[in-house]
């Protein structure tokens, strides 16, 4: 909670057929902030960060939207998720104020994370990982 201020919640995109999903699954990992560390200094593969709450209606919809980008990307990303409730520091040091927020963190040192709030649908996912997966092009 940045600054004592409450997370709120962004409101719902609201899609036929979604149904909620369990917080993590095989292919989408559940981790905690000191993890979440390791993952980035070791990282081998563009990581989707989903920072989200269990009361959040969004969050349990983009749940389902993870899991069709982590079953069509597969080994290209690792999707993860951080319970902004259990690791409420590091919520607030990273200024998470709306949730779901996903932050798209390249494979390549050096190039820029990307961050985005509210739900987002699995093809604009993929879209984004694919824009910041790209070789950089030289002036």
């Amino acid at each position: 909670m940045a600054a004592g201020r409450p997370l709120r919640c962004a409101p719902p995109v609201l899609r036929r057929g979604h149904a909620t999903v369990a917080a993590a699954s095989k292919l989408v990992h559940k981790i905690s902030g000191e993890e979440l560390e390791v993952e980035i200094a070791n990282r081998d593969r563009t990581l989707i960060v989903d920072f989200y709450a269990n009361w959040c209606g969004p969050c349990l919809l983009l749940a389902t939207e993870l899991e069709k980008v982590a079953e069509t990307l597969g080994d290209k990303v690792k999707v993860l998720k951080v319970d902004v409730d259990a690791n409420p520091e590091l919520a607030s040091s990273l200024k998470i104020e709306g949730l779901p927020t996903i932050v798209f963190i390249p494979q390549e040192n050096g190039k820029p994370a990307l961050r985005t709030e509210g739900l987002l649908p699995a093809q604009q996912i993929m879209d984004i990982v694919a824009e910041i997966s790209a070789p950089a092009v030289q002036a």
